[in-house]
């Protein structure tokens, strides 16, 4: 099954329902309607896990503020950070009760160490976050910036799902996942407009689930390697 237009999975439903054709979501109530339950459908499924199709590389934000230097934010637009590399080097997460104890057990020494444990004459070995928001990295290198650097830094994470709720739009999901999110689609239009289950697009999607929690990847050797959980995730 191809990817499809919001429009043509509402034309879809509304035609399994019986109902009055539409040539636009909003030509009739029912076809809003409809529409509304395609994007709660849409979000039900994307929030299961964190799908591959939603895994993206990106930068974090330098805050350019001498005064928390080390610090970087990671922005609204991702909700879990996997890894992540500064000037070409991985970086390594600590907890935040480890990071702190880091920074505690180092001596303040001028140009090197500052009073709060910060590392000032080498790159980033270690980050943490402390309100899942901004990423503190344990050093900078003031020889060479004076705040930690947008352009530095490559992360690898999950980004926000969006949704355009207009005709032509199409939901960002794989093309082998679209029978399965229209099977749940419909089932929901049923229940809530018809007050009927439809217990054959409720096993359609109950299949689809069970199979895309073993092929979520278009990469086979991806799999067993990212379907693991992770040390920082924000929810």
């Amino acid at each position: 099954m191809a990817k499809q237009t919001l429009l043509e999975m509402v034309q879809d439903i509304l035609s399994a329902m019986d109902s009055d054709p539409a040539n636009s979501i909003d030509d009739t109530v029912e076809a809003e309607q409809v529409a509304g339950f395609v994007k709660q459908c849409y979000f039900d499924i994307v929030s299961d896990r964190d799908w591959p199709f939603l895994r993206t590389k990106f930068s974090l934000t330098g805050l350019g503020d001498t005064a928390r230097k080390t610090y970087m934010e990671l922005g609204e637009g991702y909700s879990k950070l996997l890894w992540v590399k500064y000037n070409g080097n991985d970086v390594t997460y600590l907890d935040p009760k480890s990071f702190q104890d880091m920074l505690d057990q180092r001596e303040e020494l001028a140009d090197v160490v500052d009073a709060d444990g910060f590392v000032l004459n080498r790159d980033p070995i270690y980050y943490t976050t402390f309100d899942d928001e901004l990423i503190v990295f344990d050093s900078i290198d003031e020889d060479e910036d004076s705040t930690l650097q947008t352009s530095k830094s490559v992360c690898y994470g999950v980004e926000v799902p969006s949704w355009t709720h207009e005709d032509t739009f199409v939901p960002n999901m794989p093309a082998k996942m679209f029978p399965m999110f229209l099977a749940e689609a419909k089932s929901t239009c049923f229940l809530n407009l018809k007050q009927q289950a439809n217990a054959k697009e409720e096993r359609k999607a109950q299949r689809g689930r069970n199979t895309m929690q073993n092929e979520a990847w278009r990469n086979n050797a991806s799999e067993g390697k990212w379907n693991t959980k992770v040390a920082y995730g924000r929810k």
